[in-house]
């Protein structure tokens, strides 16, 4: 190459990157003492981009947006110091912990976010909910339009609330009132969460087939991209290569420039195709995922949800990373998180983390995405849920072998370990089909489980530590958080000293807080198939599965001296029926009416159209997949009870009527069928 063309490459590069008016400014000489090792492409041309190989760690500041920040790194520098106490509580428990009046389901994905004094939460049809910080009042609660499925985005600059509805729009609100002050109409629709990405006066989102950067102030477009596919995860921001990242239901990966909106690369780094996995299948799907920006190394990590059967190809994964590479080099479709270089979109390394989430009966929902940390020093690591033996449980299998883990974005930052190797860490036991969504907060490493929240905080990962279960990354544990618990007698600070135990489901964990005093599977009516962690402004934030928001501070777990009233309203009191007499004629419905006769005996007509034994209950499924429809559930200790085993009895195909106590689990209509009679096969 001539000397006058790389000078003009050299200052080409410097002009895409230094117009871009969401890029901090940096002089011209920190800008070209950066190596030239990245090359960017479009379909027209070639650019060299400089990379800053170790940013600034990312600041503290508040949780404003969904994962943070616009890279959705789920890391914040802020924690809070132990002990916590109880301050206060939204939508969750009345004051004598029981379920209150109005409670409500939250859609799944959102996060609470802060700013301005607010706690700002997406609540569907009902809009967005705006609280006092200090007490958990609500202070204002608006729906611009739609439902709004989709964590909000703080401006502190101008104390706006960015919101995009199902309705295809993108809207702001004032924060302090939840005035709706302007609007941006993409022309499209989607349920899906879709939360925009906010950084220095652009507001990114996904809508349809396209990706858009929106003016804050305007609310006019800065471009729009054309994914050529409905794009199916929010946008992830780049600031040091000007790079927005989004992912399209045909599982290509799109690398837009933020400067014009042009295409920079477009990759499908799987063999796999677009598409429902179900229980085993050659599809995948990105959906309820977000792609996760690696600053300091150039990478976005990318996940995917995989079928079902994944859960058991290594029935349990394997001791060393070694082994899972070799497994997952010859197994390409099974690998579930992709590390691509932001600089062509090509795999960087392969990643030895294992799929999992949390589902059942054959259905395996996406699991939970990446975190990174970046430390003072500049180097990086990304936490994540790996798989690997020994299990944390007896009786290891493919459904026991998660537990946390810290994976390398390099071969430098821990000798011995190579770039996609994972370290074992200790935690509290989740299993495969249970996995628990991730943030952090400087050294603190919170867990999301359906049931519960896990907190603990890393003591020890020095370079002799992770390389094994036996000497694995040590922990301590910090307060946990359960739905519903009364091995400890009720008190105002819903704290239990000793360790927690869920009522009707009764799994240990260890001490901390209850959000529910004896209420039992609250979480199954109001499944809301997502539980975060957040923390922000000095406050721990918990969104429970059931949709209910807690906020901890430091203080005494036991005292009551500035603990805030709970906002909730009075209790719902009500007993539900017992199981149907077996001469009883209950009310005759359809399978679609069943979610508005929970609580009440019926019998639920249907066509069966999908069965699975989950080694707890034999599942007929009235539609495929499952999730969301009324079912019937035969557990294994009533196949007794029948003349023949229950899954000789019934094939997919037939008309059936199930008679019962219609319940939830986990956010389906159910009933539970003990009895032969319970069940009427029809001609």
């Amino acid at each position: 190459m001539t000397t006058f063309r790389r000078i003009l490459l050299i200052f080409t590069g410097l002009i895409v990157l230094l117009s871009s008016p969401a890029l901090p400014a940096r002089s011209a000489q920190a800008i070209l003492s950066v190596p030239f090792s990245q090359v960017y492409q479009s379909d027209t041309t070639r650019v060299f981009l400089p990379l800053i190989s170790k940013p600034a760690p990312i600041a503290a500041g508040e949780w404003t947006q969904h994962a943070h920040d616009a890279l959705h790194t789920s890391y914040t520098s802020q924690s809070v110091p132990t002990p916590w106490r109880w301050k206060w509580s939204w939508n969750g428990p009345d004051s004598l912990g029981r379920v209150s009046s109005g409670k409500f389901s939250l859609p799944r994905n959102t996060q609470p976010v802060t700013g301005g004094g607010r706690v700002y939460i997406a609540a569907g049809s009902r809009g967005v909910y705006a609280l006092d910080q200090q007490n958990g009042g609500q202070l204002w609660n608006r729906n611009p339009g739609g439902a709004i499925n989709s964590t909000p985005a703080y401006d502190p600059s101008s104390d706006s609330l960015f919101v995009v509805s199902s309705n295809g729009r993108l809207y702001r609100l004032n924060a302090s009132t939840g005035q709706t002050t302007g609007e941006f109409n993409s022309g499209a629709a989607s349920d899906l969460p879709l939360p925009p990405a906010l950084y220095a006066g652009r507001v990114y989102f996904s809508m349809g087939t396209r990706v858009y950067a929106i003016d804050s102030n305007s609310m006019q477009p800065f471009w729009s991209y054309n994914a050529a596919s409905n794009v199916h995860t929010p946008p992830a921001f780049s600031p040091s290569t000007g790079l927005v990242v989004a992912i399209s239901e045909d599982l290509y990966v799109h690398a837009i420039r933020d400067a014009d909106g042009s295409r920079a690369w477009r990759s499908k780094p799987t063999p796999l195709n677009p598409g429902e996995p179900g229980s085993s299948s050659n599809n995948a799907e990105v959906k309820y995922g977000w792609p996760v920006i690696a600053e300091g190394h150039g990478l976005v990590l990318i996940k995917l949800r995989l079928d079902w059967q994944t859960m058991w190809t290594w029935s349990p994964w394997p001791t060393s990373n070694a082994t899972m590479r070799s497994n997952l080099s010859s197994r390409p479709d099974e690998q579930a998180l992709f590390a691509l270089r932001l600089s062509d979109g090509n795999i960087a390394f392969r990643t030895n983390v294992g799929h999992g989430g949390f589902g059942d009966g054959g259905y395996m929902p996406m699991g939970p995405q990446p975190v990174v940390k970046r430390f003072d020093d500049g180097t990086e690591v990304a936490y994540v849920v790996m798989r690997g033996s020994p299990c944390l449980v007896s009786g290891c299998d493919g459904r026991g072998d998660s537990r946390l883990g810290e994976m390398l974005l390099d071969g430098q930052t821990i000798t011995g370990f190579q770039a996609g190797d994972v370290r074992f860490m200790q935690n509290t036991y989740f299993p495969t089909d249970e996995q628990a969504n991730l943030s952090m907060a400087g050294n603190d490493i919170f867990g999301g489980h359906w049931m519960f929240g896990l907190a603990h905080r890393i003591l020890d990962r020095s370079p002799s530590r992770g390389s094994s279960a036996n000497n694995a990354i040590t922990v301590s544990n910090l307060p946990h958080i359960i739905t519903s618990a009364s091995n400890c007698g009720f008190s105002s600070t819903h704290y239990c000293s000793t360790s927690l135990v869920q009522d009707g489901d009764p799994r240990n964990i260890p001490a901390g807080f209850y959000i529910y005093y004896n209420q039992g599977k609250v979480y199954d009516q109001y499944w809301g198939a997502y539980a975060v962690w957040v923390v922000s402004n000095n406050l721990v934030l918990f969104r429970s599965n059931d949709g209910a928001v807690v906020a901890l501070e430091t203080g005494n777990p036991t005292s009551l001296e500035t603990l805030a009233e709970t906002n909730s309203l009075p209790s719902l009191d009500s007993t539900p029926p017992t199981d149907i007499p077996p001469s009883s004629q209950p009310e005759l419905i359809n399978v679609s009416q069943a979610q508005e006769y929970a609580g009440k005996v019926a019998t639920v007509e249907g066509e069966v159209k999908y069965i699975f034994n989950n080694g707890k209950n034999y599942l007929l499924g009235f539609a495929y997949p499952h999730q969301g429809v009324f079912k019937a559930l035969i557990p294994i200790p009533d196949w007794q009870n029948f003349d023949a085993p229950p899954d000789t009895l019934f094939t997919v195909g037939q008309q059936i009527q199930v008679s019962g106590l219609i319940e939830w689990y986990q956010g389906d209509p159910v009933i539970y069928v003990h009895r032969p009679d319970q069940i009427q096969i029809l001609p």
